[in-house]
């Protein structure tokens, strides 16, 4: 799968030391490194134009599966991980890291509605 969705679970799949990437369903996915959760991407080649959408598999269970906003997703997952690794650095830096993540993202994404709300 090369679209969107796959585009977005590889974006989240490189935030470590949150996530790695995961091999699962014949898809590549991102997993979780806290709790177990795998993000997979959605097949979106039916659709007129695609959204972004990924699969959550919450702790890694088939039986609680939702689909949720990709973007929204990886936006998420960039804060946290900037969080993260910002401890114990300067706001300044943290900011900077932040940036950077989430102007990679914007990159992946391009321009979705959602994106450019949540990037104000």
């Amino acid at each position: 799968m090369t679209g969107l969705s796959q585009r977005i679970v590889d974006y989240i799949a490189e935030l470590m030391p949150l996530y790695t990437f995961q091999f699962a369903d014949g898809h590549d996915c991102a997993l979780s490194l806290t709790d177990g959760t795998l993000y997979m991407p959605v097949d979106e080649s039916g659709h007129e134009k695609e959204e972004g959408w990924v699969a959550v598999l919450w702790q890694g269970n088939a039986h609680k599966r939702s689909e949720l906003p990709g973007p929204v997703l990886a936006y998420q997952a960039a804060l946290r991980c900037a969080e993260l690794q910002g401890v114990g650095k300067l706001i300044g830096e943290v900011s900077a890291h932040r940036e950077i993540l989430l102007t990679r993202l914007q990159v992946v994404c391009g321009s979705l509605p959602h994106m450019e709300m949540m990037l104000r």
